[in-house]
């Protein structure tokens, strides 16, 4: 395998650790992701990602003062013909790997909620925020109906690290 067949597969790989992450990542979680892959390193991923962006495959984002990376609609497009190229054994392999791998990125931060019934159309909904085994936060609240009990879950997967920040400033005032 020449050294530039090697770079496009794992920029393939990046492209698809993104798709199926389902969420924005940094390059830290990345490259938890590739730990199985004995020829990726820290720097390569650094490599592709600037490349996939100047291609503008990913798209970069700014949140906490980390940068984060997604997927944009032609990178999803692009990985999807291009996955027809990688021989299915090898994609096995590869899905195999970052499968074994995206635990270990999940636990080391998750933002979550359970919905709990309570009684006829009464529900509580824990919200929480976890960084590995420490809890950072976790607040449940009251719903009335069952569309407010997965509005706030809604609400909450899509804005946690906002409302965090919000009340960690808001609580922490002299």
């Amino acid at each position: 395998m020449t050294n530039e067949s090697k770079i496009f597969d794992s920029k393939i790989i990046v492209l698809y650790i993104l798709d199926i992450a389902g969420k924005p990542l940094s390059i830290d979680q990345i490259v938890k992701f590739c730990e199985e892959f004995d020829d990726i390193t820290y720097f390569d991923i650094c490599s592709y990602i600037d490349s996939l962006k100047t291609s503008n495959y990913i798209d970069e984002n700014l949140e906490e003062n980390t940068m984060i990376y997604s997927l944009n609609d032609l990178g999803r497009a692009t990985l999807k013909e291009l996955l027809e190229l990688i021989p299915g054994v090898n994609l096995h392999n590869i899905k195999k790997m970052i499968n074994k791998n995206i635990t270990k990125v999940k636990t080391d931060f998750s933002i979550d909620t359970t919905i709990l019934p309570i009684k006829d159309d009464e529900y509580k909904v824990s919200c929480y925020i976890k960084d590995g085994n420490d809890e950072l936060i976790n607040i449940t609240l009251y719903a009335g109906s069952k569309e407010q009990a997965k509005n706030i879950a809604k609400n909450w997967d899509e804005k946690a690290e906002e409302i965090y920040n919000q009340l960690l400033k808001a609580m922490t005032k002299e």
